[in-house]
C-alpha cells in the first residue's frame, strides 16, 4: 500500500528550499491526529512564515518510515531541519513547547 505522505514546499509557493524541515506522524483520523495537524498548520502560518516543508505520514498505511524514525507513539512530530533532529510528541497544541523545539522565540 503506498503512503500518503503529503510533501509540500514553502507554503506560499516559493520553491527556495524551506527553513523548517517537518514529518508528522499520525494515525488515520483519530482525534489527536486531526488537532495534531491542525495544530501544526496553526504554528507553521502564524509563527514559522510558512517557511516550512511537512511531510505527514498515516502510520496505518504505511508503517516502515515512523519504524525508521524510532516513533511508537503518535501523534509525532520530527523536526529534521533546523538540526538537531528533536521529537515532539501529542496533538501539539502546547504551542509553546512546540516553538522550544523548534527554536523559535514568541
Amino acid at each position: 500500500m503506498m503512503a500518503r505522505a503529503k510533501k509540500e514546499r514553502a507554503r506560499d509557493g516559493r520553491t527556495g528550499s524551506p527553513k523548517y524541515r517537518l514529518r508528522l506522524f499520525v494515525a488515520g483520523d483519530e482525534p489527536n491526529s486531526v488537532i495534531a495537524r491542525a495544530s501544526l498548520d496553526e504554528i507553521c502560518s502564524t509563527y514559522l512564515k510558512h517557511e516550512c516543508q511537512i511531510e505527514i505520514i498515516d502510520v496505518l498505511e504505511n508503517f516502515q518510515p515512523a519504524l525508521e524514525e524510532r516513533v511508537l507513539v503518535t501523534p509525532a512530530l520530527v523536526i529534521i531541519e533546523p538540526q538537531p533532529r528533536t521529537v515532539v510528541f501529542g496533538n501539539l497544541t502546547d504551542t509553546k513547547k512546540v516553538l522550544s523545539a523548534l527554536k523559535v522565540t514568541m
